[in-house]
């Protein structure tokens, strides 16, 4: 897996997500779960010195000592004496659920009379002594007092509940201690399960995102085949695969761009072999003339005249595809202005009206008389008419008719008309396509530099037929920005 590659970024990000939530997870929970062991622990410590202090006060006057006497030997009093620990045990287990309490007993000398403190599972004498170092001295605590301690063996916690007040036998202090060893194991074990579940989530996350990122890489790996077939010049296929909303729009604009540069590369062939059938021509009539001047089998004034006539047709068809090709071109700089197309339209009617005149074909002029404001570059605008109103006069029977209208669209619309035969039916798809010509047409350039140089003014042309003929129809913007 490329460490480039989108599949590569999705699951890299992913894992470090998931090992920041496990890292998050894990101590919060922590801490969490400590904080309520804790607060459990003291409630449940409390709840046990409680319940031991009770049966201590009620059943001890039995069996302690008067002050400065030697407790009783447990033969003495054996069956009493187990009945006292016994209840004092139990006193130390019935509320507990996670602790190990166990208790010592201290006079108001602060010796130890716990009943058979050898049966400790820890030094008595090491807990009082690890006690005293954390509070100091037994007389000055009032209330109970709450205290953690260390030993050898592991933590501990306590509460020291001073009872003297409450009795007069000489019961002075109930220390009430468990170890946290317990606690230790089941937070371990809580963790133990914790983690497990953990690693199986991140090993499910890791496989999901893996796939997850293959499924949106996926699409971009079709892209990248098909724009390799476009970069081929194999124009004709589309991608048609199954993706997201956001590479929607993406995939379609990679299919428009593959169907227009098709039909620009279709074009450009087309484009290729008319301009070639196009020179072929005059060039074969030039030299066909040239050869008859030099073998004296052609009337020389007769062949200077055809080779001026096909010299000056070429160079007006290089003229035009410079023109045009210029018109493509997108650095072509265009001199707009706010222009009036009244005025547009009647120069450039007068620059044409000699080539009607010869034609006997009149041109009509109709509503063109308020002054109509557009924004454009007034040479190309005049030559994009001037070429419209010129196909229009090469195949009318009488007359060109211009009219002019203002919508409600701010659109201005200039209507060019003749009385002819009007288009074929399958020609008109191609009136504006580059070298199609109509059987009386010349070079095929000229609509297609006035659909250019329309367009590029934001605005549009389109040819039909009418009742009587053929008909141009331009419509432009009024005043506003080309």
């Amino acid at each position: 897996m490329k460490r480039n590659s989108i599949k590569w970024k999705i699951l890299k990000y992913n894992i470090i997500i998931v090992m920041l939530l496990i890292t998050l997870t894990t101590i919060i929970f922590n801490i969490s779960v400590r904080l309520y062991f804790e607060k459990d622990i003291i409630k449940q410590l409390d709840k046990v010195a409680g319940h031991i202090e009770d049966t201590a006060l009620k059943q001890g006057p039995d069996f302690f000592p008067e002050p400065g006497k030697e407790p009783p030997k447990i033969e003495d009093n054996d069956n009493e004496m187990y009945r006292y620990y016994f209840m004092l045990d139990r006193s130390s287990r019935e509320y507990t659920s996670v602790l190990n309490a166990e208790y010592v007993l201290l006079d108001k000398n602060k010796e130890i009379i716990t009943p058979f403190p050898e049966k400790t599972k820890v030094s008595t004498a090491n807990i009082l002594s690890e006690i005293n170092g954390k509070i100091g001295d037994f007389q000055n605590i009032q209330d109970e007092k709450y205290v953690d301690f260390s030993l050898s063996d592991g933590r501990y916690t306590a509460i020291i509940k001073p009872v003297s007040d409450k009795n007069s036998f000489g019961l002075g202090w109930i220390i009430i201690y468990s170890s946290l060893e317990e606690v230790n194991q089941l937070q371990m074990g809580i963790n133990i399960i914790l983690f497990i579940i953990v690693v199986l989530s991140a090993v499910i996350i890791i496989i999901f995102s893996s796939f997850l990122s293959k499924k949106l890489s996926a699409p971009f790996s079709s892209l990248n085949q098909h724009i390799r077939s476009i970069a081929e010049r194999k124009f004709g296929a589309k991608i048609d695969i199954p993706v997201y909303d956001e590479l929607r729009e993406v995939i379609n604009s990679i299919n428009l761009m593959s169907d227009k540069l098709e039909i620009h590369n279709k074009a450009q062939k087309t484009f290729l072999q008319n301009v070639s059938h196009e020179f072929r021509t005059p060039l074969m009539s030039i030299q066909g003339y040239a050869e008859g001047i030099k073998y004296d089998v052609i009337e020389s004034g007769v062949a200077a005249d055809i080779i001026m006539g096909e010299t000056k047709r070429m160079t007006d068809l290089v003229e035009d595809l410079l023109y045009l090709s210029r018109l493509d071109a997108i650095e072509e700089t265009y001199n707009c202005d706010v222009l009036n197309l009244t005025q547009l339209v009647d120069k450039t009617i007068e620059r044409i009206n000699g080539i009607a005149i010869s034609s006997n074909i009149e041109i009509r002029i109709d509503n063109i008389n308020e002054m109509v404001k557009v924004y454009g570059d007034e040479e190309k605008l005049s030559r994009a008419i001037a070429n419209v109103v010129s196909n229009c006069i090469r195949y009318a029977s009488n007359f060109v008719e211009i009219h002019m209208s203002i919508n409600c669209s701010n659109l201005v619309k200039l209507t060019i008309s003749d009385d002819g035969p009007g288009f074929e039916d399958n020609d008109i798809p191609h009136i504006f396509d580059r070298f199609y010509k109509g059987k009386k047409g010349h070079f095929g350039l000229g609509l297609a530099i006035s659909k250019n140089i329309i367009e590029r003014h934001n605005g549009k042309i389109t040819a039909e037929n009418s009742t009587s003929g053929a008909i141009f129809i331009v419509k432009l913007p009024l005043a506003n920005e080309c």
